[in-house]
């Protein structure tokens, strides 16, 4: 009941602001990302698009990382698909972190450039304009925890925009992408410098779990298509090596960041074959 209050309560105030645009300023004041009863509506939980912050924080844990070998130039997607830009955007983010990681301030511009490029594939370019500037100039002076706080303010604009939209199921798929590049960048950390200690900080099923019964409420267009299919099926094989009781080997832990490296490379292809 409070749910269909709260939808009756936003769409009046749409109404009135319509009618006396006087009040848009004050609805916008209000920032419907944050409201629990709106965001539990739209089936989004802390799971979904969780803040950048809380990967960065994952991350640190399994530090040294090697930034070097995981970074990788940006290249621009020529197809119009949201479910493709909504991936990618996430996985973008991930790339931030490295460039963060590696200070590596070559890196921000070209990011800077297809953040904004797939924020306008997902009608949601306004927020990313906003701090693409900010980006760069913070990367020019090296400023790389201005740089870091910049990113998660981005990224908590994209998601607000997105939930203004009340496109769930795009604001699900960024950040699986998300969880899909750290999930790299984490299993290539620990390959890199192997401890069951450090092996055991992958073993997250309760978000795996969790993106997999999100996916699996999806239309059935959208569940069936090849790109989504392919997902499913690869996250599905993490789980089964997650899964059991036993410490996961350093061969695991290489096979689930050459399953997570295939899944970007997969979300990066430029081709309608994957669509």
């Amino acid at each position: 009941m409070l749910t269909g209050l709260l939808r009756l309560i936003f769409n009046l105030l749409v109404a009135l602001s319509l009618a006396f645009p006087g009040l848009a300023k004050a609805q916008e004041n209000s920032d419907l990302s944050d409201d629990s009863h709106y965001r539990e509506e739209l089936g989004i939980n802390q799971f979904t698009t969780p803040s950048i912050e809380k990967l960065f924080d994952t991350l640190d844990s399994l530090k040294p990382i090697p930034a070097r070998d995981l970074t990788r130039t940006p290249q621009a997607l020529r197809l119009d698909n949201r479910v493709r830009f909504s991936l990618s955007f996430g996985v973008l983010i991930g790339d931030g972190f490295l460039a963060v990681v590696g200070e590596d301030n070559k890196a921000v511009a070209p990011l800077g450039r297809e953040l904004l490029r797939r924020a306008k594939g997902l009608g949601v370019q306004q927020p990313v304009n906003r701090h693409s500037k900010q980006l760069l100039d913070l990367a020019k002076q090296s400023d790389w925890n201005g740089l870091r706080k910049e990113l998660i303010v981005t990224q908590k604009d994209v998601e607000s925009a997105m939930l203004d939209l009340r496109d769930e199921e795009m604001a699900h798929l960024l950040s699986l992408g998300g969880w899909i590049r750290g999930l790299e960048i984490g299993a290539a950390s620990v390959a890199t410098d192997f401890s069951p200690e450090r092996a055991a900080k992958l073993r997250r099923l309760d978000l795996l779990d969790y993106y997999l019964q999100r996916l699996d409420t999806f239309s059935t267009p959208l569940k069936s298509s090849p790109l989504i299919a392919e997902i499913i099926s690869h996250l599905k094989d993490v789980r089964q090596k997650l899964a059991p009781d036993q410490p996961l080997s350093q061969a695991d832990v290489s096979a689930i960041q050459n399953t997570a490296h295939d899944l970007v490379a997969l979300i990066e292809q430029d081709s309608p074959a994957t669509r």
